[in-house]
Order: C-alpha cells, then sequence, then structure tokens
C-alpha cells in the first residue's frame, strides 16, 4: 500500500516530558509533527524498539512487587509479549511476529531481566523504614513538565531517583587529549536532571542520588547540582514556549541531520527532510520520480526512480505491488528503511519498507 500525508494540522504541545526533551531540543519540529499526528507513528521501528517497552514494563511490575517469582514472571511475560503482538498485527506491522523470530538476543534479554528478580527493593524488609514509589508521576507547578519516574527510593534524608534502561547507557566519548573513555549519554544525564527538579517541586527536596540502572543491573551514578536542575529546567519550559510559538507564528523549521532524522518516525511527513533526500544519499530513504517499474521471472519487482540527475535502483518488491507502482510512472514517491547496495544508488527492500506518495 503506498500511503499519503494529507493536511497537517499543527497544535500546541501542552506539556514535555524529561524522556522527549533531549530529541526536542534536537529537533522540535520532529516533536510537532508527532503531536500533529496525535502520537501516531508514519514509519515502524525496529524490532528491538518493540521489544524494549515489553522489557521496560517488565522492570516496572517487578520494581511494583507485582512479578515476585519466576512462575510470575513467565507468565506476565509471555502475557506482554502476547499484548504487543496483537497490537503490532492491528497495525499492519504482523511482519514483526512471532517478535522472537525477529531478535537474535530475545532470549538473552528475557534472562537478562528475570535477574532483576532477586534482592529487589521491594522484597526488603519493611522494618527499614525505606520507602519505594514505583512509576510515579511527577509534574511542575505550572503542569508544563511531567513524567513518571522509574524508582524514587526515600531512606529519611537520603533520597535516590532510578531511571531503568533497556540499551545501552554509556557512549564512546573523547577527553581533552583525544583518548577515548565511557561517559553516560548526555540525553539520559539531562532526563534526571529534569526529574530531580520536578522531585523537588513537588517536595521542596532534592533528591541525593540519580542514577540508572541496564538490563545486566548495572549501576551508573550521574552527578548533578541544583544549579544544574534548575538550569534544565528553565531551559526545557522555554523551548516549549518557543516550540509552540511557532505553531502560532506558523514559522516552522528543522534540523535534518542524520542523528535526527534516521530514526525519526514522522520524517515522511517532514518537508524539510523531503528536500534534503533531493540531494543527499547517505540516508536509507531516497525520493524520485517512477520512471520505470519491471516484474522479473522469480516475481520479484523493481523500481527506477529518476532524482535530479541521478538514477536509482530499488529490489525486491513483492509481485503483488507491480500494478500500484506501475499506475503511479511519473509521480513522485518517497522511499522508507531500505537497505544499500554494494553498488551506488541501488537499494534493496527490508520489512519495514514503507512508501509515500509525494504531494
Amino acid at each position: 500500500m503506498i500511503n499519503k500525508i494529507g493536511d497537517i494540522h499543527f497544535k500546541n504541545i501542552k506539556r514535555i516530558s524529561p524522556s522527549q526533551f533531549y530529541s526536542m531540543k534536537n529537533c522540535a519540529y520532529k516533536s510537532l509533527l508527532a503531536e500533529a499526528f496525535d502520537k501516531k507513528p508514519l514509519l515502524p521501528v525496529s524490532p528491538n524498539a518493540y521489544f524494549g517497552t515489553v522489557l521496560h514494563k517488565m522492570l516496572e511490575l517487578i520494581t511494583k512487587g507485582v512479578v515476585q517469582n519466576e512462575d510470575d514472571f513467565n507468565v506476565e511475560f509471555d502475557n506482554q509479549v502476547q499484548i504487543l503482538e496483537n497490537d503490532l498485527q492491528n497495525n499492519g506491522f504482523g511482519f514483526f511476529v512471532p517478535l522472537k523470530n525477529q531478535l537474535q538476543n530475545f532470549g538473552l534479554k528475557k534472562i537478562q531481566i528475570k535477574k532483576h528478580l532477586r534482592n529487589e527493593p521491594t522484597q526488603q524488609n519493611s522494618s527499614q523504614n525505606v520507602n519505594y514509589f514505583s512509576e510515579k508521576w511527577f509534574e511542575s507547578k505550572d503542569k508544563l513538565i511531567g513524567g513518571k519516574i522509574d524508582l524514587v527510593i526515600e531512606n529519611g534524608n537520603d533520597v535516590e531517583i532510578v531511571d531503568f534502561k533497556t540499551g545501552a547507557i554509556t557512549q564512546d566519548c573523547l577527553d581533552d587529549e583525544g583518548d577515548i573513555y565511557l561517559d553516560v549519554k548526555a540525553e539520559y544525564k539531562e532526563q534526571l536532571l529534569l526529574y530531580a527538579y520536578l522531585y523537588f517541586e513537588n517536595t521542596s527536596q532534592f533528591p541525593t542520588r540519580l542514577s540508572l540502572v541496564d538490563l545486566a543491573k548495572q549501576k551508573f551514578s550521574v552527578e548533578f547540582s541544583q544549579e544544574e536542575c534548575k538550569a534544565v529546567f528553565d531551559e526545557a519550559k522555554n523551548l516549549l514556549k518557543t516550540t509552540n510559538d511557532r505553531v502560532t507564528t506558523k514559522t516552522f523549521s528543522a534540523n535534518p541531520k542524520e542523528e535526527n532524522c534516521k530514526y525519526c518516525l514522522y520524517r515522511p511527513a517532514c518537508s524539510f527532510f523531503q528536500q534534503k533526500l533531493e540531494t543527499d544519499f547517505s540516508f536509507n530513504d531516497v525520493l524520485g520520480e517512477i520512471k520505470d517499474v519491471k516484474k522479473f521471472q522469480n516475481g520479484n519487482v523493481s523500481v527506477f526512480l529518476q532524482n535530479g540527475n541521478n538514477s536509482l535502483t530499488i529490489k525486491n518488491f513483492a509481485s503483488e505491488r507491480f500494478d500500484e507502482l506501475n499506475n503511479r510512472r511519473n509521480k513522485t514517491i518517497s522511499i522508507y528503511n531500505l537497505r544499500k547496495e554494494a553498488i551506488d544508488f541501488v537499494y534493496s527492500t527490508t520489512k519495514i519498507t514503507m512508501i509515500y506518495e509525494c504531494p
């Protein structure tokens, strides 16, 4: 099926979440598109990303004490996977089902999550007067910033905020001498700083520790100051205001580059990205006018696009797509989530390839 983007009705973003802040700071237009489409993605994400929602939900249930033993875990894990697979089927992404067949590390990550059952805070002696709050909502007094904190541990004046991550927490960085070292990703640091200030706004007390925990139960501490938390909080509120001002003035802009666009689920609706595809061939997405469509004896279909002076070949479409593509000769389309071949300007389709007709 070839999709179309109709008129886009932009609207104000009511609230910014700590998990959204870093992405919005890099490209606010992406957040405006997400809001315009009611946060319904225009493209599928990788199966790993979908599986991440299951893993995070299991961490939440373990932390809350809903899942307390291995039997509970196995039942609930299967249940959460089934819920996700049903949702994928209903949204037209049934090619990801069964999910375990799409992921090389499905079993490993399940084992890693299961290890969180052992020595969980909720299973400790309650006489220690330690309070644990899982998935608790915190928002600013003006309700412009808000989000759920995975875990808050209160032990008198000692307060720790914990955020669980199902992917890599650190990344390679270069120091002043050019040596490589591992550091917590900037987006995770800023997310925790925002949580810290939200906690302060609600309790008049700053946390004493900020931590990130990965699937292997490794804990990473994030250093912070109250001034840093306040600065990021003010930056987030100002970002929300300036972004919404663009809706009023209809003066939109974007920052189309690989780190912002590669995983953006709304790039089919982004005119700035479409314009970039006219001259930039570094992405696994292409744009061009259909010049020819051929069906081969094995049933595979190839589409030949013209983009400026460049001729593009996209191979391995299913045979049933021949008519809808052939009927659009001389029309401009954009194709997403392709695989680059060794030859320049030659691409192959993947399970998550999608086509949009350009206006």
